[in-house]
């Protein structure tokens, strides 16, 4: 079941690969460091080739949709005529416009004269001082009958005063105008609107040529610079633009690129600390610092290369770094934890050889299951998260190759200046060892002495060594493991809960930070007013209409939607084919006829000129169109499974049926998230296991990374769900990382279970807390220091990032500090004592770990009473 001959050769086999090469970078440091920092450097000029793209829809939404598909086929069917006959329902592309919400600033009814006045004010000023390349509005504006079409221009009509002078304004229907769109906040009496605390008016722009579609986006953004300046006396105004969000998401991650170097300052100063001992010979602040500089080269490095293969550069990708530093940071503590154990009395080039033969494995193996997890992730159907992955997995990689050849050189190099008695800020020798310095002041002692090493302890800083012999102490007594295994039982039965209620989808409005000025708008419009969806139903072929046949599928086809829960008999359906069979022009004897007096109806109705495709002879109908308007639709979870449903009725019908709204195109990420995170955490967990079973070959050990891998990300879905998170795109990605962080701490114990010595499981327990429990400690805490910056981020991609980052590195922490300690005492693999006395890389190991000095064993009796070194 253990395979400790299997595992003790693949041990020995990798081993011995990384020695050779850590003996190689030993001796010729400065050569490797010079080629690392070249080559991370050179890379890095690929930065001039950064693009940035915050297209919502690019990033957001899965590649190749049906949404996506079915707009162009629409869009090869009807011709945009937003510059001559603009109705919004009838768009394929989303709306282009500019929108502002009116609001007292007492919160009274605005339903009053002085306040239609200052509204209309307001109104003017915008058509008039808003320009486009120099054109303004009334040249821009989406047409209709030669007029500009502005959602709710119809409170400044003459019909619309008389009507509030005699408060006997309609609602929602006033005329032929719905206003329930105009208006939010509302008390309707006897259908009669006797109050209104919100007023919506939006400018449509044209977008039906290449040169309008430029200028309305320029409108746009002149008109967020406009509104930013102008001021009104009694009105509360809100305003955003179709494009809006996608701007708020590139300012967020641009303002909160500062959190970075305020990150890296941090960590310097942290891995400055942990590495600190009070002696000018010993001391390993540089090898801190270098650290931290080994993960910059790292990420330089990945972003010039990523970028130079022209992958753009997302909004979410700004979460790397912290990431990245995290994960180097870890690698550099086991590193450091290697070199401790190596012997004392070695040449330095032996010495970095023992440092990669005991660190080398477990810095890979993390690396590989990270590697590979963000390797998988790039093949989401998700722009964001697989530009994320490209961007980070490469990162990762040249993060792990700079701390074998960077760090690893730099090690070599400390270890030179340790071995020639150097001082380790000045590089200058010391004067003398401290225990001959009897004549000198402490001052000078304390700055120019040094001491030879003779131990394991010496070598490690206390903030290094504490973790260790703490944990130590408790984790092997019986009632230590009873309260654990209860403890992280009763987690576990939490996490599926958690999973359980955990809920799909994104709000836009997170996206943003909360004192931007789309947050206000978009908060305002979702909550004061109803959010109505245009379904359209798209009829793609040459059909004969007059047909009984025809009109029982295309009415059935109605109906059936109609029954929908989210439609609900609303009655909010627009049909060419109803109204043309209600009016006196039709006439369905033959297809010609119905097909001539068709034309002269829609002389009539224009409304639906946009709503019929004439074959090219203008004989027959190419195709048509009818919409289907829904009740409020404001949950992300329910828009998803509408757009199903819709389909499902389609697909149902003998005609050849598109249901389409431009919002559809979002919604694909309500349907494919689930089914895409699921594939993409299987698949990465699959291939991490065999990566695991490759480098620990042992069937306990594997089952042991296994279980804890998944209590982990059960965890990870059970607790988002406590902090508020659904799963997006974007907490997608944090997923994707979880796969592969949940392995690290995992794998840094068991891979030392395995080469440990011991009598019994809980001296193997405690041996292996010896090694690893520092280092994953101090990897833990520099991850958490790595993203605390984060708390203060106004962007919730950086916020959520920390959640999740949070969630990984506690439970990681606990499950490979507490759980698997507990769960290795208990039934953890033990070589028989036959296969110890034979096995050479056992041999090995101990005398890599004893440290002897002149026949002093020192750091095998640390190991046997920790406590005496605290």
């Amino acid at each position: 079941m253990v395979c400790w001959s299997l595992y003790n050769k693949v041990e020995k086999s990798i081993g011995n690969g990384f020695a050779r090469y850590g003996e190689l970078v030993g001796t010729y440091p400065w050569t490797v460091l010079t080629v690392s920092v070249l080559v991370s450097s050179l890379l890095g000029i690929g930065l001039v080739n950064l693009t940035f793209e915050s297209d919502v829809e690019k990033v957001y939404t899965p590649r190749d949709s049906q949404a996506s598909q079915d707009r162009t086929t629409i869009q090869n069917l009807f011709d945009d005529q937003s510059g001559v006959n603009f109705y919004q329902r009838s768009l394929v592309e989303a709306n282009r416009y500019g929108s502002v919400i009116f609001k007292s600033k007492n919160t009274s009814n605005l339903l009053t004269v002085p306040y239609i006045q200052e509204i209309k004010s307001v109104y003017d000023k915008i058509r008039a001082g808003v320009l486009g390349n120099g054109r303004n509005y009334s040249q821009l504006c989406a047409m209709r009958g030669s007029k500009c079409v502005v959602d709710g221009d119809v409170i400044f009509s003459a019909n619309f005063d008389q009507m509030l002078q005699n408060n006997n304004i309609r609602y929602p229907i006033a005329g032929n105008v719905s206003l329930e769109p105009l208006f939010g906040d509302v008390n309707v009496n006897a259908g009669v609107l006797s109050s209104a605390k919100y007023i919506k008016i939006a400018f449509n722009l044209r977008q039906d040529n290449k040169k309008n579609l430029e200028d309305s986006k320029s409108w746009e953004k002149k008109f967020i610079s406009y509104m930013n300046n102008l001021q009104s006396t009694s009105l509360d105004i809100s305003y955003a633009h179709s494009t809006s969000l996608d701007e708020e998401l590139t300012s967020n991650i641009s303002g909160d690129i500062l959190f970075v170097s305020l990150t890296f300052t941090l960590m310097i100063v942290y891995a400055t600390m942990v590495t600190m001992t009070c002696d000018c010979l010993l001391d390993r602040q540089n090898l801190g610092r270098a650290g931290v500089i080994a993960t910059g080269l790292g990420i330089l490095a990945s972003f010039g290369l990523v970028s130079a293969c022209g992958v753009d550069f997302v909004d979410i990708v700004g979460v790397m770094p912290f990431l990245i530093l995290g994960i180097g940071i870890d690698d550099m503590f086991i590193l450091l934890a290697g070199l401790a154990e190596a012997p004392l009395h070695e040449t330095p080039p032996k010495r970095v050889a023992e440092t990669m033969r005991t660190s080398g494995v477990a810095i890979t193996i993390t690396s590989l299951t990270d590697i590979i997890a963000f390797g998988v992730g790039a093949s989401s159907v998700f722009p964001g998260v697989r530009n994320f992955c490209i961007y980070t997995g490469i990162a990762v990689l040249f993060c792990y190759l700079n701390f074998v050849t960077f760090f690893i050189a730099c090690i070599a190099i400390n270890e030179r200046r340790v071995s020639a008695n150097r001082h380790c800020l000045l590089c200058c020798k010391t004067v003398d060892m401290k225990d001959q310095m009897t004549t000198a002041t402490k001052l000078n002692r304390f700055c120019c002495g040094g001491t030879a090493p003779t131990s394991i302890s010496q070598m490690q800083s206390l903030l290094e060594r504490i973790p260790g012999l703490t944990i130590n102490k408790f984790i092997t007594l019986v009632p230590v493991k009873i309260v654990t295994l209860i403890c992280f039982a009763t987690y576990f039965g939490i996490a599926i809960w958690g999973s359980t209620q955990f809920k799909q989808g994104l709000d836009t409005t997170n996206l943003v930070s909360d004192d931007s000025y789309y947050f206000t708008y978009n908060t305002r419009n979702r909550q004061q007013f109803v959010q109505r969806v245009p379904v359209s139903f798209v009829i793609d072929g040459v059909l004969d209409y007059t047909k009984p046949a025809t009109v029982r599928e295309i009415d059935s086809l109605i109906a059936s939607v109609q029954n929908d829960r989210i439609v609900g008999n609303n009655n909010l359906v627009i049909s060419w084919f109803n109204s043309y069979r209600l009016s006196p022009s039709y006439n369905n004897a033959s297809e010609s006829t119905f097909i001539a007096n068709l034309k002269t109806f829609l002389n009539s109705y224009g409304e639906f000129k946009n709503d019929i495709k004439f074959d090219n002879a203008g004989t027959r109908i190419r195709a048509s169109r009818m919409y289907v308007i829904t009740n409020n639709l404001v949950d992300s979870t329910e828009q998803g499974d509408f757009m199903t449903r819709m389909r499902s009725i389609t697909e149902g019908s003998s005609l050849n049926v598109i249901a389409y709204a431009p919002s559809f195109i979002f919604y694909e990420q309500y349907v494919a998230i689930l089914p895409s995170t699921l594939q993409t955490v299987g698949i990465a967990v699959a291939v991490i296991f065999v990566v695991t079973a490759l480098f620990m070959p042992s069937p306990l050990l594997i089952i042991y990374v296994t279980v804890s891998m998944v209590m982990i990300m059960t965890g990870i879905f059970g607790f988002m769900y406590f902090w508020d998170l659904t799963l997006s795109s974007i907490t997608m990605i944090h997923v994707i990382m979880s796969v592969g962080f949940s392995v690290d701490f995992s794998a840094h114990i068991c891979h030392a279970f395995m080469t440990v010595e011991g009598q019994t499981r809980d001296e193997k327990v405690k041996n292996a807390i010896l090694r690893s429990g520092g280092p994953i400690w101090n990897g833990a805490i520099s991850s958490i220091i790595g993203i605390i910056m984060l708390v203060f981020s106004k962007s919730y991609i950086f916020r959520s990032f920390f959640k999740v980052m949070l969630l990984v590195i506690l439970f990681g922490i606990g499950h490979a500090l507490f759980f698997l300690p507990v769960l290795l005492s208990l039934v953890g693999p033990m070589e028989s004592k036959k296969s110890d006395e034979n096995s050479v890389s056992n041999d090995t190991r101990m005398e890599s770990r004893a440290g002897h000095v002149n026949g002093n064993f020192k750091s095998e009796r640390e190991a046997n009473h920790p406590e005496k070194y605290l």
